[in-house]
């Protein structure tokens, strides 16, 4: 599927498939693998997995997560609040009370899976890219001349790319942008042109055949 959007698009997109339990490649059973198996990644944050899965497949759950952010909007720490406070605190130099407003208004699971999947061979919940303006411009017209609507687009400066893109799309249903925070600019490798962007499975079919 990812590749369906690359022929289209002019940019490298990422299959994200979330797990409600352990994968049938992780239990040995090989029947549906028809690629490389995913490698289980270790002590990585989210954005930078994604830079991971451009690479192989790639497969990551609790344990892998060290980005108090993406442990928060995965449900995979409900009570990180605090931690992801003081992080973010200390890292913006902004009054508590406006970064905790912020991040109460991010994405996150109520209900957390157990594994994400990057780039696997399971049909993807959502795929997503990091691409400039222009590519962007043309989802939006693509999405416009097919729906008849204008996007209803939310932007987040914190957990940018974990909840606002992974998360919000999954939950949403619906397309989903951002320029990402300082760290996900960093981790993922973003160049300094490029926006993210998530598309819902539901939408798959108005982009590619």
């Amino acid at each position: 599927m990812n590749w369906k959007f690359s022929e289209k698009f002019r940019s490298q997109w990422i299959k994200v498939k979330f797990y409600k339990q352990k994968p049938a490649f992780l239990q040995g059973v090989d029947s549906s693998l028809t690629g490389r198996r995913p490698e289980r990644l270790k002590d990585v944050r989210f954005c930078e997995a994604t830079k991971e899965a451009i690479i192989r497949p790639v497969i990551i759950d609790k344990e892998s997560i060290s980005c108090p952010g993406a442990r928060y909007c995965f449900g995979w720490e409900p009570n990180y609040r605090k931690a992801l406070l003081d992080n973010c605190q200390e890292k913006r130099a902004t009054k508590n009370g406006i970064v905790e407003s912020l991040i109460l208004k991010a994405p996150y699971f109520k209900e957390p899976f157990d594994y994400i999947g990057l780039n696997t061979d399971d049909e993807p919940d959502l795929v997503m890219s990091y691409m400039p303006p222009e590519e962007i411009m043309r989802v939006i017209k693509i999405y416009n001349n097919h729906k008849g609507l204008n996007l209803n687009i939310k932007l987040f400066s914190m957990v940018s790319i974990c909840g606002g893109i992974a998360v919000r799309t999954y939950l949403e249903n619906e397309i989903s942008f951002s320029f990402g925070c300082d760290d996900s600019r960093k981790y993922a490798d973003i160049r300094r042109e490029n926006l993210a962007v998530g598309i819902p499975n539901r939408l798959f079919k108005i982009f590619v055949d």
